[in-house]
C-alpha cells in the first residue's frame, strides 16, 4: 500500500511515494487514532521479532511459526488479487482491500500463539494465559484500527480475521498431525545443514528457561 505525494520543484515523473508498510494516517489531535495507528504497526514488529527468534533461539517452533506466517501473507496477497475489492477510501493508498491483510496476519498470530501455549505444559499456567490474552488483545486492537482509520470496511476486516484464524488452525494441525508424526521434523534436524545451524526442538524439555539457567550456572561454577 503506497500513497503519492506532490513535491514542489520535482518533475511529475519523480513525484514521491510513501511506503505504506509503515505509513498510517489519522486525524490530527485524535489520540485514539494515534494509538490505533501505532497498533497497526504490530505485524511489522512481529515479523522482525519472529525472525530474530528464529536466528537467536534456533528452535523448530519459531521456524514453524514464521513459515506459517509467511504462507499466510502469500494467501492474503492471492485472495486480494482474486477478489479485487477496493478499499473504502482510495486516498489512503492503493492496493485491494479484501481481505484485510493486517487482520489476517493478527488472526493467524493470535490463534497460533494460543494453540502453541495450550500445548506447552512446561510453561507456568499464568504465563501461558498472559501470552494468549496478550496476543488476542493485540490482534483485536489491530483489527479495530483498520476500520477506525478507514483503511478497510468492517466486512473486509472480519473476512481477514476469519481467514487468518482458519489458516492458523490448518497450519498448526498440519505441523502437529502431519510433519511431526511423519518424522519429517526429526529427519530435518538430523540433516547436516540443520546440525550446522544448530537447529533444535525443545518441546520435550519441561521448562526451557530453567534448563538453560541450570546449564549456565553449572558452566559458570566449572570456570570458577
Amino acid at each position: 500500500m503506497q500513497a503519492s505525494y506532490v513535491a514542489e520543484g520535482l518533475p511529475q515523473a519523480q513525484q514521491l511515494k510513501s511506503l505504506g508498510l509503515t505509513h498510517f494516517q489519522y486525524v490530527e489531535g485524535d489520540r485514539l487514532g494515534m494509538l490505533l495507528a501505532l497498533a497497526s504497526l504490530a505485524p511489522v514488529f512481529l515479523v522482525v521479532a519472529e525472525t530474530t527468534i528464529v536466528f537467536s533461539r534456533r528452535e523448530v517452533a519459531g521456524v514453524l511459526l514464521l513459515a506459517g506466517q509467511l504462507l499466510n501473507e502469500a494467501l492474503s496477497l492471492a485472495l486480494k488479487e482474486a477478489v479485487r475489492e477496493e478499499r473504502p477510501h482510495r486516498h489512503l493508498g492503493d492496493g485491494y482491500g479484501m481481505p484485510s491483510s493486517h487482520a489476517q496476519f493478527m488472526g493467524f498470530f493470535a490463534l497460533y500463539v494460543a494453540l502453541y501455549f495450550e500445548r506447552q505444559t512446561g510453561a507456568h499456567r499464568v504465563h501461558r494465559r498472559i501470552a494468549q490474552a496478550g496476543a488476542a488483545v493485540l490482534g483485536a486492537a489491530v483489527a479495530v484500527s483498520r476500520v477506525y482509520l478507514g483503511y478497510h470496511t468492517l466486512r473486509q476486516t472480519l473476512a481477514g480475521g476469519a481467514v487468518g484464524l482458519a489458516a492458523a488452525a490448518a497450519w498448526y494441525a498440519f505441523a502437529e498431525c502431519v510433519l511431526r508424526p511423519s518424522g519429517f521434523v526429526d529427519a530435518a534436524l538430523a540433516a547436516r545443514p540443520c546440525r550446522w545451524l544448530l537447529l533444535r526442538d525443545s518441546r520435550n524439555v519441561p521448562d526451557v528457561a530453567l534448563a538453560e539457567y541450570t546449564l549456565s550456572m553449572a558452566a559458570k561454577q566449572k570456570v570458577a
